[in-house]
């Protein structure tokens, strides 16, 4: 028997105009790996929310079609029994949390599934092994970078141990080393049976241990087809340092995050901050923004110190876009949204960033009505129409689609040859190398000079 079935799959949300899924069948066996790409806003979280009977049953609106899942069908079972069986990882890992300190939190699942009290620590600390967090079992949940509260997430669901395994962008705020550990778990897990569906824009991350790649378009399932792989960035001129920071130092908590950390930032340049989950990517850009502030050190934006000044202040020379934007967006329409903060004089601006993150359909939209990767693009679009001196992007690509990588990577490459310049902190190595003439990787609290990745020198 199939572990997860869905047949002829239709369903629209409340309100909507046209549904998301109009066709959508998928057979998964026991012990099958599949990916599913798509741009963004296809429709491959909709999907995955079917597959686990929160469609339709938590999220209301019009569905047809049929899934079963493990035995189940969805449109008689229990969302909740449902999803005993299909664990579900969201594509934003930080609304997943219900408690305030790790290792409680992993173990929530278990105890709502009535495992054995004295059972259920141990499972939490096989959990946050098998995804490379174990030293992550003391510290409270808020103190997380983004990469780490996802494997949090994650570890929180594998730990009910469920026989099929729903993941939405997985590896999109991993870095290198999360995503191989990653593969080699699931890897193991369907060696023991488990049924995985993973929704991804990384492919190459996942690719090499699944048995399928599929696509999510056109409201069915399809056959997927690469995209055309991002071209490198080519060496530019860099004009005079606009922003400088000397000595900062940052803490989180009880620990030293920054120490003496340097960086000078020129026009012309796109630099790229990388390292690993936790490393302090986001909290460097967070002073640099003026949303926190820095325990020593110092900053300058064109000569001037800055050290003192408020982010709200720093806009629009400084304009940010933090890790999880879509927690930030204060407007009811996308068009006001980027247009927040500017004056009648800024028109022209939003209308040409609307049409460069090719938001023009979703102008009247609701943004917290749009996918992640929208919802990204809506931010990214609402800092680029700043008109800033420096952009500060914090994981610009998460949920964003291939080909919209490309495209921002080009938007980024022209701010530059107008005289402007960007700070980027990702992972995404593909995107660094395409959208980047400079690259630093943070090494023990400073940024050290490094190749740009995949490349070496001689």
């Amino acid at each position: 028997m199939s572990a997860l079935v869905a047949d002829r799959v239709r369903y629209r949300y409340p309100g909507a105009a046209e549904e998301v899924l109009r066709d959508a069948s998928l057979t998964v066996a026991a012990g099958e790996i599949v990916l599913l790409a798509g741009a963004s806003g296809s429709g491959k979280s909709t999907f995955l929310r079917a597959l686990c009977g929160l469609v339709p049953h938590f999220h209301g609106g019009r569905f047809g079609g049929r899934v079963v899942v493990d035995g189940l069908d969805t449109r008689v079972a229990h969302a909740a029994e449902t999803c005993a069986r299909a664990g579900i990882l969201f594509q934003e890992a930080e609304t997943q949390s219900v408690f305030g300190e790790v290792l409680r939190d992993v173990a929530f699942g278990l105890r709502t599934r009535g495992a054995d009290a004295a059972a259920i620590p141990d499972a939490a600390r096989r959990a946050l092994a098998a995804v490379g967090a174990a030293r992550l079992a003391g510290r409270r949940v808020d103190s997380l970078s983004g990469g780490e509260r996802q494997r949090v997430a994650l570890a929180g669901v594998l730990a009910p141990a469920p026989a099929v395994l729903l993941l939405d962008e997985p590896t999109s705020q991993l870095d290198e080393a999360g995503a191989e550990a990653l593969a080699g778990t699931l890897r193991a897990l369907a060696a023991t049976g488990v049924a995985i569906v993973a929704a991804e824009h990384r492919i190459d991350r996942l690719a090499h241990v699944a048995t399928r790649v599929l696509a999510v378009a056109d409201g069915g399932v399809r056959p997927y087809v690469a995209p055309p792989p991002l071209e490198p960035a080519r060496p530019s001129t860099h004009g005079p340092v606009v922003l400088r920071a000397r000595g900062l130092a940052a803490r989180r908590g009880e620990r030293e995050v920054l120490r003496g950390l340097d960086l000078a930032v020129r026009a012309g340049a796109v630099v790229a901050v990388h390292g690993p989950n936790g490393a302090g990517k986001s909290t460097l850009l967070r002073l640099l923004a003026g949303l926190d502030v820095p325990t020593a050190g110092a900053l300058e934006l064109d000569g001037v110190d800055i050290t003192d000044v408020p982010a709200e202040r720093r806009f629009p020379a400084l304009a940010t876009v933090v890790q999880d934007p879509g927690r930030h967006l204060l407007c009811e329409r996308v068009v006001d949204e980027v247009a927040l903060g500017l004056g009648a004089d800024g028109a022209p601006r939003v209308a040409r960033a609307l049409r460069d993150l090719d938001l023009d359909a979703f102008a009247q939209r609701h943004p917290r009505d749009l996918s992640v990767g929208e919802r990204e693009r809506v931010a990214v679009a609402a800092a680029l129409a700043a008109a800033p001196r420096v952009l500060l992007l914090d994981e610009p690509t998460r949920g964003v689609d291939p080909l919209r990588r490309a495209a921002l990577a080009g938007l980024l490459r022209r701010h530059a040859a107008a005289g402007g310049a960007a700070v980027v902190a990702t992972h995404d190595a593909a995107f660094a190398a395409a959208a980047c003439d400079e690259h630093h990787r943070l090494d023990g609290g400073a940024l050290v000079p490094s190749p740009a990745p995949g490349l070496v020198t001689a």
